[in-house]
């Protein structure tokens, strides 16, 4: 963080005893000068996410002055940084498997002394906030939801602008095959269904890699498809790695501005 300040050593001491009693955090960001959240490395490791961040903020239209919305915010290191390029008003959002992430996000807003609002709310109940916001974060959230469409329509309903979606993927080779999803009538008892490139989610119903909390994993077509289907245009997508997929959106339904 940019804004990370020198401390002395027994408010050091002092912020790391609170970094502890808070934890586990999932986000691993300096809060103070040579004070991090996640020094452990424990999942999703130390280098989380700023790697991500780098990879992110390229995608990003000019932030400053701009009203952003991150939903699924953890710990609120997106939702910071989103301040830090200044933004005008940011709210971080997050209701999931993390029980002290908002209690996590706001005491690291404290320390950073950037104003960034952040509420317990569920992807779902988006639209309860009763306006819409230039940018949308939808990241590491969609392969944990029971009910995907109903919260990308919850996502549609509060963008006005851009959305950075991100989610892993079956394999995908960097490119989304288009050919199949044309067809603008499938039959039931033709090949389409079957072919790979056809847009699929495939449902977990144990653990994915230990996790018990992930549901789905699109392809990459079907990632496509489905923000199609929820009013948004995708404008470009980045492939992160061979399972792991990040695309900018344009909100084209009734949250559009």
């Amino acid at each position: 963080m940019k804004s990370a300040r020198e401390v002395r050593a027994e408010e050091r001491g002092e912020l790391l005893a609170k970094i502890e009693e808070l934890g586990p955090w999932f986000h691993n960001y300096e809060i103070a000068s040579n004070v991090w959240t996640n020094p452990s490395g424990r999942s999703p490791g130390i280098a989380y996410p700023v790697e991500r961040w780098r990879l992110i903020e390229p995608l990003l239209p000019d932030v400053n002055g701009k009203t952003c919305l991150d939903v699924a915010c953890s710990s609120g290191f997106f939702a910071l940084k989103l301040k830090e390029l200044g933004a005008a008003y940011v709210l971080g959002v997050d209701s999931g498997e993390q029980p002290k992430a908002i209690e996590q996000a706001r005491f690291a807003a404290t320390q950073l002394r950037l104003d960034v609002d952040f509420r317990v709310l569920s992807a779902y109940d988006l639209a309860t906030l009763g306006r819409t916001f230039d940018i949308v974060l939808f990241m590491g959230l969609f392969y944990h939801l029971r009910h995907p469409l109903v919260a990308l329509e919850a996502a549609r309903s509060v963008s006005g602008g851009t959305m950075i979606f991100q989610t892993i993927t079956t394999q995908h080779g960097d490119r989304v095959s288009e050919a199949v999803h044309n067809a603008s009538n499938v039959r039931l008892h033709s090949s389409t269904l079957d072919k790979n490139e056809f847009p699929a989610l495939h449902f977990v119903e144990g653990a994915l890699d230990g996790d018990t909390s992930c549901w789905f994993v699109p392809n990459v077509q079907g990632v496509a498809a489905m923000l199609r289907s929820c009013c948004f245009t995708v404008d470009q997508m980045t492939f992160t790695n061979d399972h792991d997929v990040v695309a900018r959106c344009v909100s084209r339904g009734p949250g559009a501005g």
